[in-house]
């Protein structure tokens, strides 16, 4: 019978030391780590061979349920495959153990709680953006070039004098923003 722990971040700007830590100092002997999406469809590889390791009478342990996934159906199918294949689950910040009849059914509990509360934020999410929509704001990053820098680079481009990276330099835009901003031929010939 072992313990094995699995820590997870969705980003790489995000640190993984406090779990394995906590994961350590609950008895783990082993720690799987990684860095990817809870998505239920996110390609989770060291997961996925911490999941082959675990044998019959093992424990698996995380920090926190969002570690396992978000959804409450792929929370539940990892419990009843946990369960069939005669492994527990504990989850730290919650004190659950499903290797006990009342952590079952707090696991139940809580992972459609989850569910629901992410589903919640993307609702507030989008409603904010709908309300922002209907007051003119648009989502995204402030435009950062100005109509004066367009008309210079168009002016630029219209005269044949230079090229798009010298008029970027010029202008001091990208050449990427140029061909975005720029009318070309290209552009006319498509229109």
């Amino acid at each position: 019978m072992a313990t094995i722990g699995y820590a997870r971040i969705s980003t790489a700007d995000q640190n993984l030391d406090r779990q394995q830590d906590d994961l350590t100092a609950a008895g783990c002997e082993k720690v799987y780590a990684e860095i990817g999406s809870g998505k239920k469809a996110a390609d989770r590889p060291v997961f996925a061979e911490c999941l082959s390791y675990l044998r019959k009478g093992d424990v698996l342990v995380v920090t926190e349920l969002s570690r396992l996934g978000r959804s409450t159906s792929a929370l539940a199918t990892l419990a009843d495959e946990l369960r069939d294949r005669g492994i527990g689950l504990r989850i730290l910040n919650m004190g659950i153990d499903t290797t006990t009849p009342a952590g079952k059914l707090v696991y139940s509990i809580i992972a459609a709680v989850g569910e629901m509360e992410r589903a919640l934020l993307i609702e507030r999410t989008h409603s904010g953006l709908a309300a922002a929509r209907a007051r003119g704001r648009v989502g995204g990053r402030r435009r950062s070039i100005s109509e004066e820098q367009v008309r210079k680079a168009q002016k630029l481009y219209d005269a044949r004098e230079l090229s798009m990276e010298e008029i970027a330099r010029v202008t001091k835009m990208s050449v990427s923003s140029l061909h975005r901003y720029v009318e070309t031929d290209r552009a006319k010939v498509a229109s």
